[in-house]
């Protein structure tokens, strides 16, 4: 049988003269719809000027365990807070704060790599950070070389108190060791009538810088003995520098010991003094490096320590966590707690944080733009008297200020924050103890004008008596 075979296909038709014409125009016609509806919504207009977008960055310990994780999490908090605050009433020079925040987890050189990723890639005009002094020295190697503004809320070594060192980009709302050291010393010596004292500070910017201004200031005082120990971070035990601080004092021992260090190394040399009962009668005051009821406190019974001796500790802060708060920290205070709960405990340098982000945004909306160079050149210009007094929450007088040309005045939850020549604060500052409860308490309260008294003179970083002065570290902090 034949197959049957198919009829030949019938070849396409050819469109109608015109048709392909017309449908290239429609689809011309749709694309200028759509861009022009683009430009219109302003997702294609013109790019907004970088020095028109404030770009503000945070280096800060949130992780790891350095011991300053305690402390981290809070800070960016507040930072947060008042970013909202200003992007909510217009932002600065009308456009919103662009805010990115990076974790350092508690290493330095991770410190010193994420703030040159802030500025290389991220082209921010600030960096807010970092939690602690050594960290702070790490971050301001990158930011001096780039001409970037740093404002530390919580690194109070006296290194930074040197124009040379920081170039004038480094700010902090937190005040210097100069004076916490001299107020410990005094109440040391005055109010508990020590006469022989240890100085143990670990082996940072932080630690070195605090216990060197304590030391000095002590070793002016008649008829007293002093010695300091520089402690490496991170060792597995403390017994042997603790034995080689406390043999200087021989044939006895010291009658007390001040701490510059924070939780985690600190919980080790408490832990290596408690287990030997020798030691037991020496007395201990400390920095606010360890101020944390959960991250030292709370855990100093852990390391052998009775209730009975726990409180008989001590120690110095600035004043602000302790008492020593002018009526615009209950404004911080209740703010904080609106946005992150009524049990939200702001902690130790959290209002600093704050206030830093004001400082910045304000130094910004008075130079008409948001450039690390404007902003440099009118930090203490906002921050320091005269003008209206203005604070936190305040966004939209601040802006009308400036808009009228009229000075202003910054005061902070954290205190004054009128920044000297050298970017540093004065402060208040007090004396914490621990109660029957074993709960921080505060002691002893001394306001500014009381430290000043002090000081007789301005605060110094050189040393006296044989003690070295405190010296700029090189650019990278060990």
């Amino acid at each position: 049988m034949e197959e049957s075979q198919a009829p030949p296909a019938e070849a396409p038709k050819p469109a109608p003269k015109g048709k392909g014409l017309w449908i290239g125009i429609a689809v011309v016609v749709v694309v200028v719809v759509v861009l022009l509806a683009l430009v219109l919504g302003g997702f294609l207009g013109p790019s907004v000027p970088e020095e028109q977008v404030l770009k503000i960055g945070t280096v800060l310990t949130l992780t790891g365990t350095s011991g300053l994780e305690v402390f981290g999490p809070n800070n960016l908090r507040g930072v947060q807070l008042a970013v909202k605050e200003i992007n909510a009433a217009g932002g600065v020079l009308g456009r919103p704060i662009e805010l990115t925040s990076e974790d350092d987890q508690g290493v330095q050189t991770t410190a010193r790599d994420r703030a040159q990723k802030l500025i290389t890639t991220n082209r921010v005009d600030a960096i807010i950070g970092a939690v602690g002094s050594g960290f702070c020295a790490a971050v301001l190697a990158v930011t001096n070389a780039s001409g970037v503004v740093q404002m530390s809320a919580s690194c109070t070594s006296p290194i930074f108190s040197n124009l040379t060192y920081t170039g004038g980009w480094f700010f902090r709302t937190a005040p210097s060791d100069a004076l916490q050291g001299v107020v410990a010393a005094n109440y040391s010596f005055n109010n508990r009538s020590f006469r022989s004292m240890a100085v143990i500070g670990n082996d940072n910017p932080y630690g070195r810088g605090l216990a060197n201004v304590f030391a000095t200031e002590f070793d002016a005082f008649p008829g007293t003995t002093v010695h300091v120990g520089i402690f490496p971070e991170t060792l597995t035990s403390n017994t042997t520098d603790l034995t080689t601080l406390f043999s200087q004092f021989s044939p006895g021992l010291p009658e007390a010991v001040y701490m510059a260090n924070y939780p985690t190394d600190g919980l080790k040399v408490m832990r290596d003094w408690a287990a030997n009962g020798a030691w037991s009668g020496i007395e201990w005051v400390f920095s606010e490096g360890v101020l944390d009821q959960a991250g030292f406190v709370d855990k100093l019974s852990q390391q052998g320590i009775n209730n009975a001796t726990i409180q008989s500790f001590q120690g110095s802060a600035p004043g602000a966590y302790l008492g020593v708060v002018g009526p615009l920290y209950d404004g911080f205070l209740t703010r904080y707690k609106a946005e992150y709960g009524a049990t939200a405990d702001p902690g130790l340098f959290t209002a600093n944080a704050y206030d830093a982000v004001y400082l910045i945004a304000a130094a910004a909306q008075q130079a008409g733009t948001a450039t690390a160079a404007g902003i440099k050149a009118n930090l203490r210009s906002v921050a320091t008297p005269a003008g209206t007094v203005v604070t936190g929450g305040q966004w939209d007088t601040i802006e009308s200020e400036i808009a009228a040309g009229d000075e202003i005045n910054y005061e902070g939850g954290s205190g004054a924050v009128d920044l000297d020549t050298l970017g540093d604060p004065l402060s208040g500052y007090a004396i914490w103890g621990i109660d029957a409860n074993i709960q921080i308490e505060t002691l002893e309260l001394f306001d500014e004008a009381t430290v000043i008294a002090m000081l007789g003179a301005p605060p110094q970083t050189v040393g006296r008596s044989g003690f070295a002065p405190v010296a700029a570290p090189a650019s990278r902090e060990v």
